[in-house]
């Protein structure tokens, strides 16, 4: 009897300790579950951040590009510019490569206008499209790419130039203007001379008479940066299409980009009889036209003394 006691007492100690033993082992288990899901949540937040961060920072960054690529930029290009000195001007100011500018306007399939076929494609040319980038003043994006300047400056040209050419009833092409607008630029710098010079142009053209213009060397032995203070008389033999003491009649195309008073005086020419045209020592850019080649010897320069160069860089020197 007393054995079956003990023994029943035993089990019912032993199933009660079974019992605690898994109260105490289900109890754990909200805990460990409550801290791996607090852990998750630390480490999702954590990464989670870093993540949001990076994407912020990134998108920071993205609108920090967008903004600076957005920015205009302002770049004036002055009258009888050519296109080596543009691009010169353009790489020292921090706005396109001068190569790669120039590349740009070789490739003269990718803007539309139209007059681009206009323009003949003579051989020794050295840009087709020479003459015709306007001198203005332009804004462009910070991003923008050579070719988009380009546009914009053929455009404008295209804009100027249709409305002198309204009322223009000469014999010239447009080509043909541009090139002697482009030497008036050179050569005349008081404004009111430029109708002068387009006339003695004419008359010389007329007459069948070489040019002579002195730019015309330049533009070739200073690869067109115009740079030189003197033309050399060894200058002045130099075999190109340009040079207008070695060809007849117009160089091959125009020599610089003028400006829209050059292109009135080329459309415009005084009629007058002159036939040379000299500096005249005043300093201010001015000459003196004469109209026989003694008259034209006999007239005062203040052309550089050395006797290895021309009597001076904007004349027209010798007789024909």
């Amino acid at each position: 009897m007393d054995l079956y006691l003990d023994f029943d007492d035993h089990s019912k100690r032993h199933r009660r300790g079974r019992r605690g033993y898994g109260r105490r082992n289900r109890s754990r288990k909200p805990w460990i579950i409550g801290i791996i899901i607090v852990l998750v949540l630390i480490i999702g937040v954590f990464f989670g951040g870093r993540k949001y961060m990076a994407y912020r920072k990134a998108q920071q960054e993205k609108a920090r590009r967008l903004a600076e690529a957005r920015k205009i930029v302002t770049v004036m290009i002055p009258e009888g510019y050519s296109i080596d000195m543009m691009a010169k001007r353009l790489e020292d100011q921090g706005v396109f490569k001068a190569d790669e500018f120039i590349a740009a306007v070789k490739d003269t399939s990718q803007y539309s206008n139209k007059f681009i076929k206009d323009i003949p494609s003579k051989k020794g040319v050295k840009y087709q499209l020479e003459g015709y980038l306007y001198p203005d003043t332009y804004k462009i994006y910070k991003s923008s790419k050579p070719k988009d300047l380009i546009q914009k400056m053929l455009d404008n040209f295209e804009k100027k130039y249709s409305v002198l050419a309204k009322d223009y009833k000469g014999k010239h092409s447009m080509a043909e203007i541009m090139t002697i607008a482009s030497m008036i630029e050179r050569e005349a710098k008081v404004e009111s001379e430029r109708p002068v010079i387009a006339g003695v142009i004419e008359n010389r053209l007329a007459k069948k008479m070489q040019l002579q213009i002195d730019p015309t060397v330049l533009y070739t032995t200073t690869n067109g940066l115009y740079n030189a203070k003197k033309v050399y008389y060894k200058d002045l033999k130099v075999k190109t299409v340009y040079n207008t003491y070695v060809i007849k009649g117009l160089p091959a195309g125009p020599i610089c980009n003028p400006s829209d008073t050059a292109i009135k005086a080329a459309m415009n020419p005084k009629k007058h009889k002159y036939l040379y045209y000299r500096t005249d020592g005043s300093k201010k850019g001015t000459h003196v036209f004469t109209k026989t080649f003694d008259e034209h010897k006999k007239a005062k320069s203040t052309s550089t003394k050395d006797k290895n160069s021309t009597n001076s860089t904007n004349t027209t020197n010798s007789k024909s």
